[in-house]
C-alpha cells in the first residue's frame, strides 16, 4: 500500500469532573473514506507525546487509519505536553480512573458532545467500533475496558501488565504508614507520589478474571529482554484472552528500543509498527488476526 502524507489534529477532551485530557489524532491526507480508529493507552509515567508514539501513530495513519493518543487525565501531565507540573493528580490516579479516561476518550471520538466537529474533521468512521492499543498498565487498561465496553472491536497489548502486584515490601509498608509512597522518575529525577487510592483500587480489579471476558481478536506482544514487565505478564494475558496471538520480539526491552525524546526507529519497533500495521484495520480492510 502507498503511504501518504499524515495530519495531527489536537484536543482538549473533557471528563466528567472538569478535568481535560490532551488528545492527538493522526490521520492521512486525502482520504476521502472514513477511516477506521484506534486508540493508543501510554503506560505508568507515560505520555502521549513519549518518544515511540508519536513515529508510531503517524507510521500506522499512514496506511489508511486513524490513530488517536491521549493523555490520562491522572498521569500528571498539565497542559505543557511530556512536563509532568500536575504530580498532585498523579497522586491521586487509580486504575478504575483511566479505565473511565479511555470511555470518555471513545465517547468524544464516536462524535458525542464536544467531539462531534472534531469526529468530523477528521473523518472518523462513526460505527461506535474501535481499536484500542495499549502499553505496559495501558495495556492492562485496555484489557479492562474491552471486557465490559462493546464498543472496543479488536485489542493489541505491548509489553502488559497482568496485575497490579508491582510494590516491595519496603514501600507497601510506607504507603500504609504514611499514606503515600515516592517514586523515582529516571529521566527527570522528579520524585513522583503515588497514594493509597491506588492500592485500594487496584485490589478491586480481576484482570484474569476480565480477560476471559475479551472475545474480541488480541494480539499480545512483548519484548524478550522487557527489563520492567516480566516477558511472563504477557504469557498469562494471551493464556486468558481466547485466541489471542502471542508474539514475542527478540532482544526488545520495554520500550522496544526507544527513546525519549526519540532517536530513530529500532528493529524491535520496526517489528512492533509491522506487526500493528498487518492487525488493525484500515480503510478497505478489515482488522483481526
Amino acid at each position: 500500500m502507498k503511504l501518504v502524507a499524515v495530519t495531527r489534529k489536537s484536543a482538549r477532551v473533557k471528563c466528567p469532573d472538569g478535568l481535560t485530557m490532551g488528545l492527538d489524532l493522526f490521520v492521512p491526507e486525502g482520504e476521502s473514506r472514513p477511516l477506521p480508529v484506534a486508540v493508543v493507552c501510554h503506560g505508568f509515567k507515560g505520555f502521549k507525546d513519549w518518544g515511540l508514539f508519536p513515529p508510531l501513530a503517524e507510521r500506522l495513519a499512514a496506511s489508511g487509519r486513524a490513530i488517536a493518543l491521549f493523555d490520562f487525565s491522572h498521569n500528571g501531565v498539565g497542559v505543557m505536553p511530556g512536563e509532568f507540573s500536575r504530580l498532585d493528580l498523579f497522586e491521586r490516579q487509580t486504575v478504575s480512573r483511566h479505565v473511565a479516561d479511555l470511555g470518555t476518550v471513545l465517547d468524544f471520538l464516536d462524535g458525542q458532545g464536544d467531539g462531534a466537529a472534531f469526529a468530523t474533521a477528521g473523518n472518523l468512521q462513526r460505527n461506535r467500533h474501535f481499536n484500542v492499543v495499549g502499553h505496559s498498565l495501558g495495556g492492562l487498561v485496555a484489557v479492562l475496558r474491552a471486557a465490559d465496553d462493546a464498543r472496543v472491536v479488536q485489542v493489541a497489548v505491548l509489553n502488559a501488565l497482568a496485575d497490579l502486584e508491582r510494590f516491595s515490601a519496603a514501600e507497601l509498608d510506607e504507603l500504609e504508614r504514611t499514606g503515600r509512597v515516592l517514586i523515582k522518575n529516571q529521566r527527570t529525577g522528579q520524585d513522583m507520589p503515588l497514594g493509597r487510592s491506588w492500592l485500594e483500587d487496584g485490589r478491586r480489579h480481576d484482570v484474569e478474571a476480565a480477560a476471559t471476558q475479551v472475545f474480541v481478536p488480541s494480539l499480545v506482544m512483548y519484548g524478550e529482554a522487557d527489563e520492567s514487565v516480566p516477558p511472563e505478564h504477557s504469557r498469562r494475558l494471551n493464556e486468558w484472552i481466547a485466541g489471542s496471538r502471542l508474539v514475542g520480539v527478540p532482544g526488545a526491552n520495554h520500550t522496544f528500543g526507544a527513546k525519549h525524546p526519540f532517536e530513530g526507529w529500532t528493529p524491535p519497533l520496526e517489528a512492533v509498527a509491522s506487526e500493528l500495521d498487518a492487525f488493525l484495520p484500515h480503510v478497505g480492510r478489515l482488522g483481526g488476526i
